[in-house]
Formats: structure tokens, C-alpha cells, sequence
């Protein structure tokens, strides 16, 4: 996965995610929309067959758009953690 970054200012966040498409993405957009410091959070897939995908995150005045990817990001990696948890319990022999 590689990064470009296409737009940064005080409350807007815009990056080329190299790599991904909508699985990640939407997941992602789904967590930082929880964010109540996120006004907007959004992504494209310009094409379907190259897998770039584009984050757009707009965020209220007190909250920078790096500091709610970085919460975003967080969340997702408890998530994954939780169910990797219930999935061995689910999967071990009774």
C-alpha cells in the first residue's frame, strides 16, 4: 500500500490509497463517520480495474483530519483484534 497525498489543510484530508479498493475504504469511511469531530468522510474508486481508491475527510473546526484517521485507524485495528478473539473461541475444539 502506498500513499499520495493530494490535499492537506486545517480541516480537509484528501489521499491516493495505492493498492486498495472498497473493502478497506468502506470500512474505513463507515469508522470515521462515527467521529464526531468528522463533518464528511467519503471515497472513490475512480476505476475499476486499477485498485486506487480516494479518502476525502472533512472534519469540524477543533478536530485536524489527521488526528481522526489516526482514531479511525485505531478503531479498525480493535475491530480486527476482537474478532481474530472470536473467531480462535469460536474455532476451538469443545
Amino acid at each position: 500500500m502506498n500513499l499520495k497525498m493530494l490535499l492537506k489543510s486545517k480541516n480537509e484530508l484528501k489521499l491516493e490509497i495505492q493498492g486498495e479498493g472498497h473493502t478497506f475504504c468502506n470500512l474505513l469511511q463507515w469508522v470515521l463517520l462515527q467521529d464526531r469531530g468528522v463533518e464528511m468522510a467519503g471515497y472513490d474508486v475512480p476505476h475499476p480495474l486499477v485498485p486506487n481508491a480516494v479518502l476525502y475527510i472533512k472534519t469540524k473546526r477543533e478536530t485536524s483530519p489527521e488526528k481522526a484517521l489516526e482514531r479511525a485507524l485505531a478503531k479498525v485495528g480493535e475491530m480486527s483484534n476482537e474478532f481474530l478473539q472470536k473467531l480462535d473461541k469460536a474455532a476451538a475444539p469443545s
